[in-house]
């Protein structure tokens, strides 16, 4: 079983990735929104939350974790290695690709506050971006309204095709999308944008990196019996709604569970 995890729906757009490539196993995803979002918190809180979360999906039977969010993945996925034997897989702004890909030289990151502070982000702009402007956009509103599955309201798609118009402006060739919640607004940039921009989203390069180390210690020849499981701190309502609406998935296995409880 694979434990995937993030501070909300954003994560789903990770674990939709993994699922193609790896559809033989099961799975087992907690969003944390009861503490939504991470990218307002401390790194001492995601450090705490992590963990926790980390616990929990071991005691259900997870033998690989992906760290599915950022922030999460900045902030603690360093010490979950070190508190935990299973393997752990996160993700970061690719922006050692879009420096690599830009004509223009500029490049813009939407991402979150704590990834845009986090040590992790700043190396990869000094290893990888010698020579290259990096644009660092906070877009809080856009990660809520995401977290709210209002991806097609106009007041969704005004917000980000004005912040784009901005940044085309400004030369920019190059978008990452540096929290995986912005990755279910990618075919509303392509449709908005057509050619404007080369869209940098992680997910593909995570499932790949998961599906690497995984076969490396899983067979994954036999389908799984088992379901998928979705767990959440928040609304159960809200998270299976989403996962109907943006993954095309029909379940009722989605669950509620308080990040204080005794079993984690």
């Amino acid at each position: 079983m694979i434990g995937v995890f993030d501070s909300g729906v954003g994560g789903l757009s990770i674990y939709r990735e993994i699922k193609k490539l790896i559809p033989q196993t099961s799975y087992i995803y907690f969003a944390d929104k009861i503490h939504f979002p991470y990218g307002e918190k401390t790194a001492e809180e995601i450090i705490e939350y992590s963990y926790r979360i980390s616990s929990f999906l071991i005691e259900r039977g997870a033998k690989f974790i992906v760290v599915a969010c950022n922030s999460a993945t900045v902030s603690a996925i360093n010490y979950l290695r070190n508190m935990f034997s299973i393997p752990f897989v996160g993700v970061v702004p690719a922006v050692k690709p879009a420096a690599l890909s830009t004509k223009t030289g500029k490049i813009a990151v939407l991402l979150t506050e704590t990834s845009s502070k986090g040590k992790t982000y700043h190396e990869l702009i000094e290893t990888w971006a010698d020579g290259v402007s990096v644009i660092s956009i906070q877009f809080p509103e856009l990660v809520r309204l995401i977290e709210e599955g209002k991806i097609e309201l106009p007041g969704t798609k005004n917000l980000l095709v004005d912040k784009l118009t901005w940044l085309k402006n400004l030369g920019v060739d190059t978008i990452v999308l540096g929290c995986t919640h912005f990755i279910f607004l990618k075919e509303i940039i392509i449709s908005e944008f057509g050619d404007d921009f080369d869209i940098l989203d992680p997910a593909l390069g995570v499932a790949k990196q998961t599906y690497r180390i995984y076969t490396k210690f899983h067979e994954i020849d036999e389908l799984s019996t088992k379901g998928d499981l979705f767990f959440t701190s928040g609304d159960v309502h809200s998270l299976k709604d989403f996962i109907r609406t943006w993954l095309k998935m029909n379940t009722d296995d989605v669950y509620h569970i308080s990040l204080k409880c005794s079993n984690i």
